[in-house]
Protein backbone atom coordinates (compact mmCIF):
# COMPACT_ATOMS: atom_id res chain seq x y z
CA UNK A 1 0.00 0.00 0.00
CA UNK A 2 1.01 3.69 -0.72
CA UNK A 3 -0.10 7.11 0.11
CA UNK A 4 -0.36 8.39 -3.05
CA UNK A 5 -0.95 12.21 -2.17
CA UNK A 6 -1.99 14.69 0.34
CA UNK A 7 -2.63 18.38 -0.59
CA UNK A 8 -4.74 20.97 0.90
CA UNK A 9 -8.52 22.07 -0.17
CA UNK A 10 -8.76 25.63 0.30
CA UNK A 11 -12.17 26.21 -2.08
CA UNK A 12 -15.05 24.41 -2.53
CA UNK A 13 -14.99 21.94 0.20
CA UNK A 14 -18.66 21.02 -0.03
CA UNK A 15 -18.05 19.53 -3.57
CA UNK A 16 -14.22 17.82 -2.47
CA UNK A 17 -16.66 15.94 0.35
CA UNK A 18 -19.73 14.85 -2.55
CA UNK A 19 -17.65 14.15 -4.78
CA UNK A 20 -15.57 11.30 -2.38
CA UNK A 21 -18.67 10.38 -1.19
CA UNK A 22 -20.85 9.50 -4.22
CA UNK A 23 -22.93 6.91 -4.03
CA UNK A 24 -21.75 4.98 -6.71
CA UNK A 25 -18.26 5.08 -5.89
CA UNK A 26 -18.95 3.90 -2.17
CA UNK A 27 -21.62 1.66 -2.88
CA UNK A 28 -24.46 4.17 -2.03
CA UNK A 29 -21.97 5.39 0.81
CA UNK A 30 -21.68 2.03 2.94
CA UNK A 31 -18.36 2.46 2.50
CA UNK A 32 -18.40 6.23 3.96
CA UNK A 33 -17.59 6.87 8.04
CA UNK A 34 -17.44 10.20 9.50
CA UNK A 35 -15.71 11.43 12.65
CA UNK A 36 -16.67 14.45 14.94
CA UNK A 37 -19.59 15.48 12.18
CA UNK A 38 -22.14 14.63 9.92
CA UNK A 39 -22.31 13.35 6.17
CA UNK A 40 -24.66 15.98 4.97
CA UNK A 41 -22.76 19.09 7.02
CA UNK A 42 -19.33 18.33 7.15
CA UNK A 43 -18.41 21.88 5.11
CA UNK A 44 -20.44 23.75 7.43
CA UNK A 45 -19.05 22.02 11.05
CA UNK A 46 -15.65 22.24 9.69
CA UNK A 47 -16.20 26.07 9.56
CA UNK A 48 -18.42 26.45 12.99
CA UNK A 49 -15.23 24.95 14.51
CA UNK A 50 -13.17 27.50 13.16
CA UNK A 51 -15.09 29.94 14.28
CA UNK A 52 -15.55 29.09 17.31
CA UNK A 53 -11.77 29.07 17.71
CA UNK A 54 -11.44 32.35 16.08
CA UNK A 55 -9.13 30.93 13.16
CA UNK A 56 -7.92 32.79 10.23
CA UNK A 57 -5.79 29.68 8.82
CA UNK A 58 -6.82 29.81 4.52
CA UNK A 59 -6.57 25.89 4.61
CA UNK A 60 -10.59 24.96 4.69
CA UNK A 61 -9.41 20.88 5.39
CA UNK A 62 -6.89 18.46 4.08
CA UNK A 63 -7.35 15.86 1.64
CA UNK A 64 -5.10 12.65 1.94
CA UNK A 65 -5.44 9.50 -0.84
CA UNK A 66 -4.32 6.25 0.25
CA UNK A 67 -4.10 3.37 -2.16
CA UNK A 68 -3.69 0.13 -2.02
CA UNK A 69 -2.29 -2.70 -4.27
CA UNK A 70 -4.69 -3.82 -7.06
CA UNK A 71 -6.62 -7.09 -6.44
CA UNK A 72 -5.13 -7.64 -2.85
CA UNK A 73 -7.92 -6.22 0.00
CA UNK A 74 -11.47 -6.58 0.53
CA UNK A 75 -13.67 -3.40 0.17
CA UNK A 76 -14.42 -3.80 4.11
CA UNK A 77 -10.96 -4.24 4.98
CA UNK A 78 -9.45 -0.95 3.16
CA UNK A 79 -12.22 1.07 4.91
CA UNK A 80 -11.34 -0.52 8.26
CA UNK A 81 -7.51 0.61 7.54
CA UNK A 82 -8.31 4.18 6.23
CA UNK A 83 -10.50 4.38 9.84
CA UNK A 84 -7.27 2.90 11.48
CA UNK A 85 -5.03 5.28 9.57
CA UNK A 86 -7.02 8.28 10.88
CA UNK A 87 -7.38 7.17 14.45
CA UNK A 88 -3.34 6.93 14.47
CA UNK A 89 -2.37 10.65 12.42
CA UNK A 90 -5.35 12.52 13.93
CA UNK A 91 -5.79 10.68 17.49
CA UNK A 92 -9.42 11.33 17.14
CA UNK A 93 -9.26 15.12 17.55
CA UNK A 94 -10.16 15.93 14.16
CA UNK A 95 -13.45 15.97 12.33
CA UNK A 96 -12.69 14.29 9.33
CA UNK A 97 -15.16 12.24 6.20
CA UNK A 98 -13.58 9.03 5.44
CA UNK A 99 -14.72 7.44 2.08
CA UNK A 100 -13.49 4.55 0.45
CA UNK A 101 -14.15 4.56 -3.11
CA UNK A 102 -14.42 0.85 -5.15
CA UNK A 103 -15.32 1.78 -8.53
CA UNK A 104 -11.92 0.99 -9.64
CA UNK A 105 -9.84 -2.01 -10.19
CA UNK A 106 -7.11 -0.42 -7.27
CA UNK A 107 -9.56 0.35 -4.13
CA UNK A 108 -8.44 3.65 -2.17
CA UNK A 109 -9.76 5.61 0.20
CA UNK A 110 -10.03 9.70 0.53
CA UNK A 111 -10.45 11.53 3.82
CA UNK A 112 -10.88 15.37 3.91
CA UNK A 113 -10.02 16.04 7.70
CA UNK A 114 -10.44 19.65 9.32
CA UNK A 115 -7.23 21.76 9.36
CA UNK A 116 -7.72 22.73 12.88
CA UNK A 117 -8.78 20.21 15.96
CA UNK A 118 -11.40 20.32 17.96
CA UNK A 119 -10.11 20.47 21.64
CA UNK A 120 -7.25 23.44 21.14
CA UNK A 121 -8.01 24.81 17.63
CA UNK A 122 -4.31 23.99 16.85
CA UNK A 123 -3.77 24.13 12.90
CA UNK A 124 -2.47 20.60 11.41
CA UNK A 125 0.59 21.52 9.42
CA UNK A 126 1.26 19.50 6.59
CA UNK A 127 4.69 19.40 5.63
CA UNK A 128 7.58 16.65 5.13
CA UNK A 129 7.97 15.51 8.30
CA UNK A 130 4.29 14.71 8.66
CA UNK A 131 3.91 13.34 5.57
CA UNK A 132 6.18 10.63 6.09
CA UNK A 133 4.58 10.21 9.58
CA UNK A 134 1.69 9.39 7.52
CA UNK A 135 3.41 7.16 5.05
CA UNK A 136 4.94 5.06 7.71
CA UNK A 137 1.90 4.97 9.89
CA UNK A 138 0.28 3.37 6.73
CA UNK A 139 3.41 0.69 5.85
CA UNK A 140 2.70 -0.27 9.57
CA UNK A 141 -0.79 -0.95 9.36
CA UNK A 142 -0.18 -2.89 5.89
CA UNK A 143 2.11 -4.62 7.63
CA UNK A 144 -0.46 -5.65 10.77
CA UNK A 145 -2.92 -6.54 7.66
CA UNK A 146 -0.69 -8.74 6.31
CA UNK A 147 -0.97 -6.42 3.00
CA UNK A 148 1.82 -4.99 0.68
CA UNK A 149 3.89 -2.54 1.36
CA UNK A 150 5.31 -0.61 -1.78
CA UNK A 151 8.76 -0.05 -2.18
CA UNK A 152 10.36 3.20 -4.02
CA UNK A 153 11.69 0.83 -6.43
CA UNK A 154 8.06 -0.27 -7.12
CA UNK A 155 6.65 2.91 -7.16
CA UNK A 156 9.28 3.98 -9.75
CA UNK A 157 7.93 1.82 -11.96
CA UNK A 158 4.29 2.32 -11.31
CA UNK A 159 4.85 6.02 -12.13
CA UNK A 160 6.76 4.76 -15.23
CA UNK A 161 3.56 2.85 -16.33
CA UNK A 162 1.07 5.73 -15.60
CA UNK A 163 3.39 7.90 -17.76
CA UNK A 164 2.92 5.67 -20.53
CA UNK A 165 0.81 6.82 -23.42
CA UNK A 166 -1.76 4.74 -25.74
CA UNK A 167 -1.11 4.17 -29.10
CA UNK A 168 -4.00 6.57 -29.66
CA UNK A 169 -6.10 9.32 -28.54
CA UNK A 170 -9.22 6.78 -28.94
CA UNK A 171 -7.71 3.62 -27.06
CA UNK A 172 -6.74 5.93 -24.25
CA UNK A 173 -10.11 7.58 -23.73
CA UNK A 174 -11.95 4.50 -23.99
CA UNK A 175 -9.55 3.15 -21.77
CA UNK A 176 -9.84 5.79 -18.92
CA UNK A 177 -13.36 6.12 -18.95
CA UNK A 178 -13.79 2.20 -18.83
CA UNK A 179 -15.90 1.62 -21.49
CA UNK A 180 -14.26 -0.63 -23.82
CA UNK A 181 -12.72 -3.47 -22.20
CA UNK A 182 -15.22 -3.74 -19.50
CA UNK A 183 -18.05 -3.90 -21.84
CA UNK A 184 -16.12 -6.65 -23.93
CA UNK A 185 -15.28 -8.84 -20.64
CA UNK A 186 -19.45 -8.74 -19.21
CA UNK A 187 -19.81 -9.90 -23.70
CA UNK A 188 -17.25 -12.28 -23.38
CA UNK A 189 -18.01 -13.62 -19.73
CA UNK A 190 -21.85 -13.88 -21.00
CA UNK A 191 -20.70 -16.21 -24.53
CA UNK A 192 -18.50 -18.30 -22.42
CA UNK A 193 -21.38 -19.43 -19.63
CA UNK A 194 -23.79 -20.01 -22.15
CA UNK A 195 -20.81 -22.56 -23.96
CA UNK A 196 -19.39 -23.87 -20.84
CA UNK A 197 -19.61 -27.49 -18.98
CA UNK A 198 -18.69 -26.56 -15.92
CA UNK A 199 -16.30 -24.43 -14.05
CA UNK A 200 -12.61 -25.21 -15.31
CA UNK A 201 -14.39 -25.70 -18.92
CA UNK A 202 -14.94 -22.25 -18.37
CA UNK A 203 -11.79 -20.40 -17.48
CA UNK A 204 -10.23 -23.02 -20.41
CA UNK A 205 -12.58 -20.97 -22.62
CA UNK A 206 -11.65 -17.59 -21.52
CA UNK A 207 -7.83 -18.43 -21.73
CA UNK A 208 -8.96 -19.55 -25.30
CA UNK A 209 -10.73 -15.84 -25.88
CA UNK A 210 -7.38 -14.24 -25.11
CA UNK A 211 -7.55 -13.43 -21.17
CA UNK A 212 -5.28 -13.90 -18.48
CA UNK A 213 -6.85 -14.53 -15.14
CA UNK A 214 -6.09 -14.40 -11.50
CA UNK A 215 -8.07 -16.72 -8.45
CA UNK A 216 -7.26 -15.12 -5.45
CA UNK A 217 -10.12 -13.53 -3.11
CA UNK A 218 -11.76 -12.45 -5.88
CA UNK A 219 -11.18 -13.63 -9.54
CA UNK A 220 -10.21 -10.62 -12.44
CA UNK A 221 -9.02 -11.21 -15.53
CA UNK A 222 -6.88 -9.18 -17.72
CA UNK A 223 -7.47 -9.01 -21.90
CA UNK A 224 -3.62 -8.66 -24.23
CA UNK A 225 -4.55 -4.73 -24.69
CA UNK A 226 -5.20 -4.41 -20.69
CA UNK A 227 -2.02 -3.29 -18.46
CA UNK A 228 -3.91 -4.24 -14.72
CA UNK A 229 -6.72 -7.00 -14.26
CA UNK A 230 -10.06 -6.21 -13.75
CA UNK A 231 -12.47 -7.59 -11.25
CA UNK A 232 -14.99 -9.87 -12.19
CA UNK A 233 -17.68 -8.24 -9.54
CA UNK A 234 -16.90 -4.63 -10.57
CA UNK A 235 -18.71 -5.25 -13.92
CA UNK A 236 -21.93 -5.92 -11.66
CA UNK A 237 -23.23 -8.57 -9.19
CA UNK A 238 -23.97 -11.47 -12.08
CA UNK A 239 -19.74 -11.60 -12.31
CA UNK A 240 -19.13 -12.84 -8.99
CA UNK A 241 -17.28 -15.90 -8.80
CA UNK A 242 -20.15 -17.58 -7.14
CA UNK A 243 -22.97 -15.79 -9.31
CA UNK A 244 -20.55 -17.59 -12.89
CA UNK A 245 -20.34 -20.77 -11.33
CA UNK A 246 -24.48 -20.58 -10.55
CA UNK A 247 -25.05 -19.29 -14.24
CA UNK A 248 -23.05 -22.50 -15.96
CA UNK A 249 -25.06 -24.66 -13.96
CA UNK A 250 -28.34 -23.04 -14.82
CA UNK A 251 -27.20 -21.45 -18.32
CA UNK A 252 -30.20 -23.68 -20.05
CA UNK A 253 -32.24 -21.37 -17.84
CA UNK A 254 -30.15 -17.91 -18.65
CA UNK A 255 -32.26 -15.90 -20.50
CA UNK A 256 -31.00 -13.99 -23.41
CA UNK A 257 -32.14 -10.35 -24.64
CA UNK A 258 -34.71 -9.34 -27.31
CA UNK A 259 -33.43 -8.01 -30.00
CA UNK A 260 -34.74 -4.89 -31.34
CA UNK A 261 -36.08 -6.05 -35.07
CA UNK A 262 -37.16 -2.26 -36.08
CA UNK A 263 -33.20 -0.58 -35.95
CA UNK A 264 -31.32 -3.88 -36.44
CA UNK A 265 -29.73 -3.47 -40.03
CA UNK A 266 -28.80 -6.84 -40.44
CA UNK A 267 -32.34 -7.68 -39.89
CA UNK A 268 -33.01 -5.54 -42.94
CA UNK A 269 -30.52 -6.88 -45.41
CA UNK A 270 -30.88 -10.21 -44.44
CA UNK A 271 -34.15 -12.50 -44.29
CA UNK A 272 -32.97 -15.28 -42.91
CA UNK A 273 -31.29 -13.53 -39.78
CA UNK A 274 -34.38 -11.80 -39.20
CA UNK A 275 -36.79 -14.96 -39.18
CA UNK A 276 -34.35 -16.28 -36.79
CA UNK A 277 -34.42 -12.97 -34.55
CA UNK A 278 -38.06 -13.82 -34.98
CA UNK A 279 -37.81 -16.99 -33.41
CA UNK A 280 -35.26 -16.16 -30.46
CA UNK A 281 -37.40 -13.29 -29.81
CA UNK A 282 -40.34 -15.09 -28.98
CA UNK A 283 -38.66 -17.97 -27.23
CA UNK A 284 -36.49 -15.17 -25.24
CA UNK A 285 -39.81 -13.89 -24.57
CA UNK A 286 -41.76 -17.06 -23.53
CA UNK A 287 -38.86 -18.08 -20.95
CA UNK A 288 -39.09 -14.53 -19.80
CA UNK A 289 -42.49 -15.20 -19.11
CA UNK A 290 -42.34 -18.23 -17.56
CA UNK A 291 -39.49 -16.53 -15.33
CA UNK A 292 -41.47 -14.25 -14.19
CA UNK A 293 -44.61 -16.82 -13.23
CA UNK A 294 -42.53 -18.26 -11.35
CA UNK A 295 -41.02 -15.01 -9.18
CA UNK A 296 -45.07 -14.72 -8.06
CA UNK A 297 -45.26 -12.07 -10.76
CA UNK A 298 -48.16 -11.77 -12.53
CA UNK A 299 -48.01 -8.29 -14.81
CA UNK A 300 -45.62 -5.68 -15.30
CA UNK A 301 -47.01 -3.64 -13.12
CA UNK A 302 -46.37 -6.35 -10.27
CA UNK A 303 -43.16 -6.57 -11.34
CA UNK A 304 -42.24 -3.07 -11.15
CA UNK A 305 -43.54 -3.02 -7.40
CA UNK A 306 -41.19 -5.74 -7.09
CA UNK A 307 -38.37 -3.94 -8.06
CA UNK A 308 -39.21 -1.08 -6.06
CA UNK A 309 -39.63 -3.05 -2.75
CA UNK A 310 -36.21 -4.06 -3.40
CA UNK A 311 -35.30 -0.26 -3.83
CA UNK A 312 -36.84 0.14 -0.51
CA UNK A 313 -35.30 -2.83 1.56
CA UNK A 314 -32.05 -1.37 -0.05
CA UNK A 315 -32.26 1.52 1.61
CA UNK A 316 -33.79 0.27 4.86
CA UNK A 317 -30.15 -1.88 4.98
CA UNK A 318 -28.91 1.52 4.51
CA UNK A 319 -30.42 3.15 7.56
CA UNK A 320 -29.28 0.14 9.12
CA UNK A 321 -25.95 0.33 8.27
CA UNK A 322 -25.47 3.99 8.84
CA UNK A 323 -27.15 3.10 12.63
CA UNK A 324 -24.15 0.56 13.54
CA UNK A 325 -21.78 2.81 11.60
CA UNK A 326 -22.84 5.56 14.17
CA UNK A 327 -22.85 3.34 17.15
CA UNK A 328 -19.26 2.75 16.83
CA UNK A 329 -18.37 6.11 15.82
CA UNK A 330 -19.94 7.21 18.90
CA UNK A 331 -18.38 4.46 21.07
CA UNK A 332 -15.07 5.76 19.96
CA UNK A 333 -15.54 9.29 21.19
CA UNK A 334 -17.20 8.34 24.40
CA UNK A 335 -13.81 6.49 25.09
CA UNK A 336 -12.29 9.74 25.54
CA UNK A 337 -14.68 11.43 28.36
CA UNK A 338 -14.42 7.80 30.26
CA UNK A 339 -10.72 7.94 30.41
CA UNK A 340 -11.03 11.42 31.39
CA UNK A 341 -13.82 10.26 34.35
CA UNK A 342 -11.23 7.85 35.30
CA UNK A 343 -8.14 10.40 35.68
CA UNK A 344 -10.50 12.98 37.27
CA UNK A 345 -12.42 10.91 39.63
CA UNK A 346 -10.25 11.58 42.82
CA UNK A 347 -10.71 15.22 42.51
CA UNK A 348 -14.18 14.85 41.88
CA UNK A 349 -14.62 12.72 44.78
CA UNK A 350 -12.47 15.45 46.96
CA UNK A 351 -14.74 18.02 45.82
CA UNK A 352 -17.89 16.20 46.86
CA UNK A 353 -16.97 15.43 50.37
CA UNK A 354 -16.30 18.97 50.89
CA UNK A 355 -18.48 21.15 48.21
CA UNK A 356 -17.71 24.49 50.21
CA UNK A 357 -14.26 23.70 50.48
CA UNK A 358 -13.21 27.07 47.74
CA UNK A 359 -9.39 26.14 48.20
CA UNK A 360 -9.85 23.20 47.31
CA UNK A 361 -12.54 23.73 44.59
CA UNK A 362 -9.68 27.05 43.42
CA UNK A 363 -6.77 24.19 43.06
CA UNK A 364 -8.85 21.69 41.55
CA UNK A 365 -11.58 23.29 39.38
CA UNK A 366 -9.95 22.63 36.24
CA UNK A 367 -10.19 18.78 37.15
CA UNK A 368 -13.55 19.00 38.69
CA UNK A 369 -15.26 20.48 35.44
CA UNK A 370 -13.43 18.56 33.52
CA UNK A 371 -14.86 15.16 34.55
CA UNK A 372 -18.36 17.08 35.29
CA UNK A 373 -18.13 17.37 31.49
CA UNK A 374 -17.14 14.00 30.45
CA UNK A 375 -19.76 12.25 32.84
CA UNK A 376 -22.67 14.23 31.01
CA UNK A 377 -21.27 13.60 27.66
CA UNK A 378 -21.12 9.74 28.68
CA UNK A 379 -25.02 10.77 30.34
CA UNK A 380 -25.86 11.71 26.78
CA UNK A 381 -24.18 8.75 25.32
CA UNK A 382 -25.99 5.76 27.66
CA UNK A 383 -29.66 7.92 26.73
CA UNK A 384 -28.58 7.42 23.02
CA UNK A 385 -27.39 3.63 23.13
CA UNK A 386 -29.29 2.20 26.46
CA UNK A 387 -28.05 -1.42 25.97
CA UNK A 388 -25.12 -0.02 26.88
CA UNK A 389 -25.37 0.98 30.08
CA UNK A 390 -24.92 -2.07 32.00
CA UNK A 391 -21.71 -2.45 30.80
CA UNK A 392 -20.26 1.22 31.27
CA UNK A 393 -21.62 2.17 34.72
CA UNK A 394 -20.83 -1.03 36.91
CA UNK A 395 -17.16 -1.11 35.16
CA UNK A 396 -16.89 2.43 35.46
CA UNK A 397 -16.98 2.97 38.97
CA UNK A 398 -13.74 0.16 39.22
CA UNK A 399 -9.96 1.98 39.53
CA UNK A 400 -9.16 -0.22 36.35
CA UNK A 401 -10.41 0.68 33.06
CA UNK A 402 -9.04 -2.25 31.23
CA UNK A 403 -12.01 -4.52 31.39
CA UNK A 404 -14.15 -1.57 30.19
CA UNK A 405 -11.95 -1.08 26.89
CA UNK A 406 -12.31 -4.45 26.61
CA UNK A 407 -15.93 -4.87 26.54
CA UNK A 408 -16.62 -1.92 24.41
CA UNK A 409 -14.05 -3.53 21.99
CA UNK A 410 -15.82 -6.79 21.46
CA UNK A 411 -18.99 -5.16 21.01
CA UNK A 412 -17.64 -2.62 18.51
CA UNK A 413 -16.44 -6.16 17.08
CA UNK A 414 -19.84 -7.23 16.88
CA UNK A 415 -21.24 -4.27 15.27
CA UNK A 416 -18.60 -4.67 12.77
CA UNK A 417 -19.80 -8.44 12.11
CA UNK A 418 -23.50 -6.96 11.65
CA UNK A 419 -22.32 -4.32 9.01
CA UNK A 420 -20.11 -6.99 7.03
CA UNK A 421 -23.71 -9.34 7.19
CA UNK A 422 -25.95 -6.18 6.56
CA UNK A 423 -23.36 -5.30 3.13
CA UNK A 424 -23.63 -9.22 2.36
CA UNK A 425 -27.44 -8.55 1.81
CA UNK A 426 -27.39 -5.33 0.01
CA UNK A 427 -25.39 -7.63 -2.95
CA UNK A 428 -27.86 -10.09 -2.79
CA UNK A 429 -30.44 -7.27 -2.97
CA UNK A 430 -28.46 -5.72 -5.79
CA UNK A 431 -28.01 -9.33 -7.77
CA UNK A 432 -31.62 -9.74 -7.54
CA UNK A 433 -32.69 -6.72 -8.76
CA UNK A 434 -30.67 -6.67 -11.58
CA UNK A 435 -32.56 -9.90 -12.58
CA UNK A 436 -35.79 -8.54 -12.13
CA UNK A 437 -34.89 -5.37 -14.56
CA UNK A 438 -33.56 -7.86 -16.77
CA UNK A 439 -36.95 -9.30 -17.08
CA UNK A 440 -38.65 -6.00 -17.01
CA UNK A 441 -36.60 -5.02 -20.03
CA UNK A 442 -37.02 -8.16 -21.80
CA UNK A 443 -40.82 -7.90 -21.78
CA UNK A 444 -40.84 -4.61 -22.50
CA UNK A 445 -38.93 -4.29 -25.80
CA UNK A 446 -40.76 -7.82 -27.07
CA UNK A 447 -44.52 -5.82 -26.62
CA UNK A 448 -42.60 -2.29 -27.60
CA UNK A 449 -43.86 -0.86 -24.89
CA UNK A 450 -41.88 2.53 -23.69
CA UNK A 451 -41.04 3.52 -20.23
CA UNK A 452 -43.41 6.45 -20.50
CA UNK A 453 -46.69 4.36 -21.31
CA UNK A 454 -48.50 4.18 -18.81
CA UNK A 455 -50.97 1.31 -19.99
CA UNK A 456 -51.78 -1.42 -17.63
CA UNK A 457 -51.83 -4.92 -18.92
CA UNK A 458 -50.72 -8.13 -18.08
CA UNK A 459 -47.86 -10.41 -19.53
CA UNK A 460 -49.85 -13.13 -20.54
CA UNK A 461 -52.43 -10.88 -22.14
CA UNK A 462 -49.29 -9.02 -23.87
CA UNK A 463 -47.90 -12.34 -25.36
CA UNK A 464 -51.43 -13.81 -26.20
CA UNK A 465 -51.96 -10.56 -28.42
CA UNK A 466 -49.03 -10.68 -29.88
CA UNK A 467 -49.15 -14.42 -30.86
CA UNK A 468 -53.06 -13.14 -31.98
CA UNK A 469 -51.70 -10.25 -34.42
CA UNK A 470 -48.82 -12.80 -36.28
CA UNK A 471 -51.59 -15.44 -36.97
CA UNK A 472 -53.86 -12.47 -38.23
CA UNK A 473 -51.03 -11.30 -40.57
CA UNK A 474 -49.71 -14.22 -42.22
CA UNK A 475 -48.11 -12.17 -45.13
CA UNK A 476 -45.86 -10.79 -42.46
CA UNK A 477 -44.47 -14.09 -41.90
CA UNK A 478 -41.30 -14.81 -43.50
CA UNK A 479 -40.54 -18.21 -45.97
CA UNK A 480 -37.30 -19.13 -46.37
CA UNK A 481 -36.28 -22.72 -48.13
CA UNK A 482 -35.08 -25.83 -46.40
CA UNK A 483 -31.88 -24.74 -47.04
CA UNK A 484 -31.60 -21.37 -45.42
CA UNK A 485 -33.46 -23.39 -42.29
CA UNK A 486 -30.62 -25.12 -42.10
Amino acid sequence: MAVTKIHPIKTTLKKAIDYICNGDKTDDEIYVTTHLCSRENAHKEFELTKKQFGSRTKTLAHHLIQSFVPEEVSFEEAHQVGMELCEKILGGNYEYVLATHIDKDHIHNHIIFNSIDVDEGKVYHSYYGSYMNILNQSDKLCKEHNLSVIDQETQKEINEIKRRKFVNWYDWNEDKKGISYKSRLQFDIDRTIKQSINWQDFLSKMESCGYEIKIGKHIAFRSKNQQRFTRAKTIGANYTEERIKDRILNKDKELGNIIDIKNSQKVKSSKGYEHWVTKHNLKTAASTLVEIRNKGFNSIEELERGISRISIEKNELKREFDKLSLEQKRIKEVVKHIQICISKREHYEGYRKNPNDRIYMMMNRKDVEAYRKSYEEIDIFLKQFPHLRHIVVGELKTKSSKNLFRKLNEHSKELQAKQEEVIKKNNSLVAEREELEHLKDNMNSYIGRTKTEDKKESVIGAVKKHKAEERRNPKGKIRISKEAER
